[in-house]
């Protein structure tokens, strides 16, 4: 018996100051102490830190946040020429793919793209993708150009800058074409940073988000060796492939719509300033015979929807699905950024599960905000209503969708506490609820994940503190993570 003591336990919705340890045997947990045990045993220091069931991130793109992690940030840069200055310090010493991410044209002082021809000055030799930090838009060089065209694709493609389509056929040709060790060392150091971000588990996909599961298999046949605990998806349309892979679910980042940086979430209403009102990627008719064919193989399918048109043509189907061949499935409606009060109303009919992005608000919301601009300040009511969707007893559950956003559970739970409209902010209890027992429920694990209970998984993540808006530096707030009773990260 391994005894955590020392700390102050999270459980059922607060801090008990009854329970003053832990005993684990066996990866779980086998006893909730209210007395210290007597006699010799083996201990576990806490160190008077505050302790929580191991939170989950329920919707992560790993690989990528993992791979590009080891390659370029454009985030410090503040112009075209500081863009060229990175990526040539960069690349002389390494491979023949490289990735600049984090691109913000909104925040270089020319607002735009570099163009092919600046790109291929500094690189012209080695495949270059610099991609827009909501992963909706991509620039390539010439050089990596030219090699996706010998593989047969982007013959048709008119401006520099790829979006939609295009730019998911050029991200996923550079990831397709890595050697499988480089494919593992990313996972191994997406897990390194989940750890260090707070979490003991994350949820991430792993495919094209067209007809191929890539290295879904790669990963499933070594999901043990991983400091971090993930719950993986097939990110396909091919239904086939993720059952004959023995998967339960599928989708993830299979796109309903785009984003709304580049124009492309699909609205009932126009974008600031323009007539446009983004794209719907897929018609109703394939979206119903993809989602029923999967919910009649009993998948739980999880699809990206941001604007609030794409919402409801997904939320349609699950809901007619609840209403004529109810399962317990736990679809999911990846982002569900734009839900106007009825839409809000539809979701909880449908049962369908809202897996979203508190930082999301934290970086874009507001009346000043992002999403102000884009959309108009009387639509920044109708933004990630956290709330308001809990209310109507729909199931949310939390996210960073890193590497969009960061991998930092005290960052992700102050958003929610100090949301920007203060209709939809969350208690700490049901900001943390999102975390872990509503994450271990959309996994289908919430008998053995998300509490601090008897014969769950000893899954803690601890804190320097209880979250709240007045922490400056997050990161330092995590001062270990166990998995199954073995501490995986010890900042104490």
């Amino acid at each position: 018996m391994k005894i955590f003591h020392n700390a102050k336990w999270w459980i059922d919705g607060k801090i008990d100051p009854e329970i003053v340890a832990i005993g684990v045997k066996d990866g779980k947990i086998a006893e909730l102490h209210r007395k210290l045990p007597q006699g010799k045993f083996r201990g576990v220091d806490l160190g008077g830190n505050y302790v929580f069931p191991g939170f989950i991130d329920t919707h992560t793109h790993s690989f990528e946040g993992g791979l590009y992690s080891m390659m370029i940030d454009l985030s410090p840069a503040g112009s075209i020429s500081d863009v060229l200055e990175l990526i040539n310090e960069y690349s002389p010493n390494k491979g023949r793919y490289i990735f600049a991410w984090n691109f913000d044209e909104s925040l270089i002082k020319e607002k735009r793209f570099p163009t092919r021809r600046e790109l291929d000055k500094v690189l012209p030799n080695k495949n270059l993708v610099l991609r827009r930090i909501d992963g909706h838009s991509c620039i390539v060089n010439s050089f990596a150009l030219n090699n996706i065209r010998d593989n047969g694709m982007l013959h048709d493609a008119q401006d520099e800058v790829l979006r939609g389509y295009d730019n998911d056929l050029a991200v996923h040709w550079f990831h397709k074409s890595l050697d499988q060790d480089i494919i593992i060392e990313a996972y191994h150091a997406a897990a390194q940073i989940a750890l260090k971000g707070g979490f003991t588990g994350i949820h991430t996909m792993i495919g094209d988000a067209d007809m191929s599961i890539t290295h879904y298999e790669l990963i499933r046949d070594r999901l043990s060796d991983f400091a971090v605990r993930y719950t993986i998806y097939p990110q396909s349309f091919n239904i086939d492939a993720a059952l004959d892979a023995g998967a339960t679910r599928v989708g993830g980042c299979i796109l309903a719509d785009g984003s709304i940086g580049s124009k492309t979430a699909a609205l009932s209403f126009s974008y600031a300033g323009s007539g446009e009102r983004g794209i719907l990627y897929q018609t109703d008719d394939f979206w119903k015979a993809f989602i029923t064919r999967a919910h009649q193989n009993d998948l739980q399918v999880a699809v990206h929807c941001i604007g609030d048109l794409a919402i409801k043509q997904i939320n349609d189907i699950y809901l007619d699905l609840e209403q004529t061949d109810s399962r317990d499935l736990r679809h999911q409606l990846i982002h569900c950024e734009i839900t106007p009060d009825s839409l809000v109303d539809e979701i909880a009919k449908s049962r369908a599960a809202a897996v979203m992005q508190p930082s999301f608000d934290l970086l874009w919301g507001g009346e000043e905000g992002f999403y102000a601009r884009m959309l108009g300040k009387d639509k920044t009511f109708e933004m990630n209503r956290f709330a308001s969707l809990l209310d109507k007893g729909v199931k949310v559950t939390g996210s960073s969708d890193w590497y969009i956003t960061e991998l930092d559970i005290v960052m992700s739970l102050q958003a929610l506490l100090n949301h920007t409209n203060p209709d939809e902010r969350l208690s700490l209890k049901d900001a943390i609820a999102i975390y872990t027992e509503n994450a271990a429920w959309l996994s289908h694990d919430e008998d053995s994940l998300g509490k601090i209970k008897k014969g769950f998984a000893a899954d803690f993540s601890a804190l320097g503190s209880l979250p709240s808006i007045d922490i400056t530096d997050t990161k330092k707030q995590v001062k270990a993570i166990i998995r199954e009773g073995e501490v995986v990260h010890d900042a104490l």
